[in-house]
């Protein structure tokens, strides 16, 4: 077993050794499995693991050098997407090559990355379709994790593209009435959980269901709230503005939403929003 890999991805989520072990085990159990190599019980290990988005496998690599590289660059990959700089989640999913050398999970991760980044910057929806059918047909075909509703999100994207509406509802409904059923067990389940509501309520408060956007839209602002997390909140804001101006909401509410939107577009360094926070203060 290669310990150094979990210290690693511990570190890299910023997790302390109290916050890992919280609900799970003690934190001297963590130290003495992080320090002394002291194996914890099977059920504690996968449940260490299971909050670091870890398995088993991942900590008895054939080529450790190697993984870690791939999982560092997928990392990047994942949070390019999230900032969306669509040509450089490409440019680093191109060089990890075939997704199929990696883990369950590492394939998971690089199929939903790739997905979202194939509807988002209009390529081929075969292509997208293609990813998240490894999700949900091959990959977790009992549809119990997160990744099952990001492809139902991620379908519902590619669709929406397409102009293929009902479908493009079909599929983001799918995804959203899960949502409140998500556990926030790390960084990147908030981020994926943030990620589905703002599509869908992207794509609702677009197509006129914007009651039922705002209250998704509302959830977001609230978990973002709740455990600190900025990048998507601008977003967020910015798309709850949106709606309220299409049904003559509050000029108040409106001018408080934008300008929360704008201020946290600009500590998140958000060129792309804050232009478009721009046209919509100027009317356009």
């Amino acid at each position: 077993m290669n310990i150094d890999i979990f210290i690693e991805t511990r570190k890299r989520l910023h997790l302390s050794q109290n916050q890992l072990a919280a609900g799970i085990c003690t934190q001297a159990t963590l130290s003495k499995f992080e320090r002394n190599g002291k194996v914890p019980s099977l059920k504690i290990l996968l449940q260490l693991c299971d909050r670091l988005e870890l398995t088993l496998n991942d900590l008895f690599p054939l080529n450790y050098d190697e993984d870690s590289v791939r999982s560092r660059t997928l990392e990047e990959a994942e949070f390019q997407l999230l900032v969306e700089e669509y040509d450089q989640v490409r440019a680093n999913l191109a060089k990890l090559g075939d997704p199929t050398k990696g883990t369950s999970t590492f394939q998971l991760r690089f199929y939903f990355i790739r997905g979202y980044v194939t509807a988002l910057s209009g390529g081929a929806i075969a292509d997208a379709l293609y990813d998240f059918s490894q999700i949900l047909n091959r990959l977790d075909e009992g549809h119990h994790s997160m990744y099952t509703l990001l492809a139902y999100t991620g379908m519902g994207l590619a669709y929406s593209q397409e102009g293929d509406l009902d479908a493009a509802t079909f599929y983001f409904n799918k995804g959203a009435s899960q949502i409140h059923q998500t556990t926030f067990k790390n960084r990147h389940n908030i981020w994926r959980t943030l990620n589905i509501i703002y599509y869908t309520g992207q794509f609702l408060g677009e197509t006129g269901e914007v009651a039922r956007s705002n209250d998704l839209l509302s959830y977001g602002v609230e978990i973002c709230k709740d455990y600190h997390v900025t990048y998507y909140l601008a977003r967020i804001l910015y798309q709850r503005a949106r709606n309220y101006r299409q049904t003559n909401g509050a000029t108040a509410q409106i001018t408080q939403d934008i300008q929360d939107a704008a201020a946290f577009a600009r500590l998140n360094r958000n060129t792309k929003l804050l232009a478009q926070i721009a046209a919509f203060n100027a009317g356009a």
